[in-house]
C-alpha cells in the first residue's frame, strides 16, 4: 500500500507532462521529476523517490534540475526512511503534512448530480472549480488544463464534476496508477460547501473505480478532512509530507 500511494501520486503528477506541449519529465527511475513549464509548484513535482547509496548526493543532483518552484512529496513508500529530514537539511521547508488513507472501492449512494468531464468545456468547468481553491483564483490551474485538455480527456484520470442547476460547484480527480485509484483536488465552491458534494464526488468515484477494475482507492487528506473520509470507510495508514523548493 505504501508504494502504491507513492506510485499513484507520481503518475498523477506526471502523466500529462509526457504529452502536453511545453511540459516534460526531467527524471525517472529512482525518482520522478516533472516540469510543467509554469512558475507554479502545483504542477512542478518531485515524487516517488527511492534512493540508496549516497542519498544526499542524489538529493543534490535532483535539486540541480529544478529552476522554478517545485513541490517534493515524501510519501509512506519513499526511501530512505529519513528522506524528509534530509530534505529539511537541504533547505526544503514543510508547508503541509497530510494523512495517507485507503479504502476498498465499490457501490456507494450518490445523492447529487455528478458526472465525468467528457468535453473540453466540461474540463474547463472542472478546472474553474479547482482554481477557486486559491485566493485569488489560480490562473495557472486554468492554463495547465487548457494546454493539456486533449490528453487529459483520454488519460488515466477521470475528472469528476458536480453541477447544481447546471452550474459547476464541486470537483475531484480520480487517477488510476500504481495499481490503485487515487483521489486528488477534491473541492467545492464556497457557496456550495456543507451540502454533501464532497461525499457525492467520492462515492461516485469509488463506484466508478470498482466498475473500471480497481479494488483499492487512496488519497491524501488534510487533517481537517480526515473525519469526512473516515465516514466513507477510508482508513489512515501513513503520512504524506510536502516539501517546498524555491530556486535561489
Amino acid at each position: 500500500m505504501n508504494r502504491a500511494l507513492d506510485d499513484n501520486l507520481a503518475w498523477h503528477a506526471s502523466h500529462l507532462h509526457r504529452f502536453a506541449p511545453g511540459m516534460r519529465l526531467l527524471a525517472t527511475g529512482d525518482v520522478v521529476v516533472c516540469d510543467s513549464g509554469l512558475a507554479d509548484d502545483t504542477f512542478n513535482t518531485v515524487a516517488a523517490a527511492r534512493f540508496d547509496g549516497d542519498v544526499d548526493a542524489r538529493i543534490a543532483s535532483v535539486l540541480a534540475l529544478l529552476d522554478r518552484p517545485y513541490t517534493w512529496w515524501v510519501g509512506p513508500g519513499s526511501a530512505p526512511a529519513d528522506l524528509s529530514d534530509r530534505l529539511l537539511a537541504a533547505g526544503l521547508p514543510i508547508p503541509e503534512r497530510e494523512v495517507a488513507m485507503w479504502c476498498p472501492t465499490g457501490r456507494r449512494l450518490v445523492d447529487r448530480p455528478v458526472r465525468v468531464a467528457s468535453t473540453s468545456l466540461e474540463l474547463a468547468d472542472w478546472a474553474g472549480v479547482v482554481a477557486a481553491n486559491w485566493t485569488p483564483p489560480s490562473g495557472t490551474v486554468v492554463e495547465f488544463f487548457a494546454r493539456a485538455a486533449p490528453w487529459a480527456l483520454v488519460s488515466t484520470s477521470r475528472y469528476l464534476i458536480g453541477y447544481a442547476d447546471d452550474v459547476p460547484v464541486a470537483a475531484a480527480e480520480l487517477c488510476y496508477g500504481g495499481g490503485v485509484a487515487g483521489f486528488y483536488n477534491v473541492c467545492t465552491l464556497e457557496g456550495a460547501r456543507r451540502q454533501g458534494w464532497a461525499s457525492a464526488l467520492l462515492s461516485f468515484g469509488l463506484d466508478l473505480a470498482a466498475a473500471e477494475g480497481h479494488d483499492i482507492a487512496v488519497l491524501q487528506a488534510a487533517q481537517g478532512a480526515v473525519s469526512l473520509y473516515e465516514r466513507l470507510s477510508f482508513q489512515p495508514f501513513g503520512d504524506v509530507i510536502e516539501h517546498a523548493w524555491r530556486p535561489h
